[in-house]
């Protein structure tokens, strides 16, 4: 680094669209599922969301998905 320059300063995402207590599924077809969580991660870029759903056997499922690939059920139920 040349003496008087700064290292550049990482970017940070962009406000995320979706916020915890959201129902949301995925654009290719899925499942309804509820946001738990919202914000950046280390390991890649964008706003990231952990969304959990019940499956066909009742159990809890959960995973961790790009904002991008989300979008809002708009006939979910408003708590």
């Amino acid at each position: 680094m040349r003496p008087g320059k700064r290292p550049a300063r990482p970017t940070r995402p962009a406000k995320p669209i979706y916020r915890v207590g959201d129902v949301l599924t995925l654009k290719s077809g899925g499942r309804r599922m509820t946001a738990t969580w919202s914000g950046p991660v280390l390991f890649a870029p964008g706003n990231w969301l952990i969304c959990q759903w019940f499956g066909d056997d009742g159990v809890l499922q959960q995973e961790m998905f790009p904002e991008e690939t989300l979008e809002r059920v708009h006939n979910a139920l408003a708590a």
